[in-house]
């Protein structure tokens, strides 16, 4: 199947930031073979194209990438988002009790749409029943960076770590070469599994060259627990037990010491910002510009539909943008030219996979976000990252590309039907929904 793309203001989130104003794609399968200005398109490519589409009138880049999210949790959007003890009052029990298969799947599904319509084709999960989400991601069309929880104490879905661990070595043997889904292996935090078992995920993720995942420096209680503990920051603390190292995405990260920023220099260990759950729990900001400054690899993410609510990473660059300028007093710092890499080039660098996906350039992965410029949030447009960071929103994602096939187009899902979609959902989240509303 060969594509093309023509007469759109093409960004390619290249090492150059290359863009055609009046540019052109030309896809073959899965990938691409051309990208250039329209005028340039070679003649071959021409007379032999499946399907021509114009695509004046639009911005098009690569489809953004979600580092962190926990896809099988939209039940618990809006429970309790203004309740101080939300973690022990609703999160845990209603997990523990309520979280089976059939309702981490029916929520994934509903999670992926969102983000397909807002313009992410690709995301880090971190939850329970991940075999049956990667599954599920498949059948929608959609990337995905696939990680079981890996916990010390009994949940849904496992008994203990070494339960966690043998889900994770399915997740590896199905889906070890697949050209949707990566396995990762992910302990919950180091508060949540013990260093032992924390060796254990590290030690699986090398065996088979994987990355591996954690919550860290993140709660209050986290950093009380090992300052009395260790007499150290857990960041300190991990790498004293070499539990750091360039295979890892350390999540979160808002408590960090000049110490602490060096020790994930030192060991090459990049950092997921997650800036809407952050700010909304009231955690702090964590020091991303200075991270990236000293060469940590940073991307965003939006946590989970019960910590960040919403799912696209439009928030999540306008939060990061505004609140890191307001924090250091300065407007002309944290550019959106520096902002939009963190959802498509450096998010790739960071998943070990810009070789494929993060820009658009020939040879790579068909993953291509399309912006129409016809809304009237998006006009004028001196500056395209401006307008992607502070003015587009996922009202303005009109089609969404992901491995070469439509999987968004005019705004409406291609592969599944949305109302049944959340029909199937709300049914399934029935007796999740009455034991949560007991708990108000």
């Amino acid at each position: 199947m060969r594509r093309i793309l023509r007469h759109a203001y093409i960004l390619t989130m290249d090492k150059q930031f290359s863009a055609y104003e009046d540019g052109a794609l030309v896809i073959e399968d899965d990938i691409l073979v051309y990208v250039g200005s329209d005028k340039d398109i070679p003649f071959h490519f021409r007379v032999a194209a499946d399907e021509e589409v114009d695509l004046s009138d639009t911005l098009v880049m690569p489809s953004f990438i979600n580092c962190h999210t926990h896809l099988g949790m939209v039940g618990f959007r809006t429970l309790g988002d203004d309740v101080a003890d939300r973690l022990k009052r609703f999160l845990i029990p209603l997990e523990n009790e309520f979280m089976n298969e059939e309702l981490a799947v029916a929520s994934s599904r509903l999670a992926i749409a969102e983000m397909q319509l807002a313009g992410v084709g690709a995301a880090v999960d971190m939850y329970f029943f991940e075999e049956a989400i990667a599954k599920t991601a498949v059948e929608m069309g959609f990337r995905l960076w696939a990680g079981e929880t890996l916990m010390a104490s009994p949940h849904c879905d496992a008994q203990d770590v070494a339960g966690g661990l043998a889900i994770s070595r399915n997740l590896i043997s199905t889906f070890g070469n697949h050209p949707l889904i990566t396995p990762i292996i992910a302990p919950h935090a180091p508060y949540s599994t013990s260093f032992e078992d924390l060796k254990a995920a590290q030690a699986l993720a090398r065996e088979h060259g994987l990355l591996w995942t954690m919550h860290l420096s993140e709660m209050d209680f986290e950093m009380r627990s090992f300052r009395d503990t260790y007499d150290a920051t857990p960041i300190r603390h991990l790498s004293n037990l070499d539990l750091l190292d360039d295979s890892l995405l350390a999540v979160h990260c808002i408590h960090t010491s000049d110490e602490d920023i060096q020790l994930l220099v030192q060991n090459g260990t990049s950092v997921v910002h997650c800036p809407g759950a952050n700010f909304k729990a009231a955690k702090g900001l964590a020091r991303i510009p200075e991270m990236m400054e000293q060469g940590i690899a940073v991307g965003l993410g939006t946590d989970g539909p019960s910590s960040g609510n919403t799912l696209d990473l439009f928030t999540q660059m306008k939060l990061y943008a505004i609140l890191h300028k307001n924090e250091k007093k300065d407007r002309t710092a944290i550019p959106a030219r520096s902002v939009v890499p963190l959802c498509t080039s450096e998010a790739a660098k960071l998943l070990h996979a810009y070789d494929r996906i993060g820009s658009l350039e020939e040879g790579k992965k068909a993953d291509i976000l399309v912006l129409g410029l016809d809304g009237p949030n998006m006009v004028p447009a001196y500056d395209p990252y401006s307008l992607i960071v502070y003015s587009s929103g996922v009202q303005n994602v009109q089609h969404l590309f992901t491995n070469g096939n439509w999987v968004v187009r005019d705004h409406r899902l291609t592969g599944v039907d949305l109302k049944q979609l959340k029909n199937d959902f709300l049914h399934v989240a029935q007796p999740f929904f009455e034991a949560a509303c007991k708990r108000l």
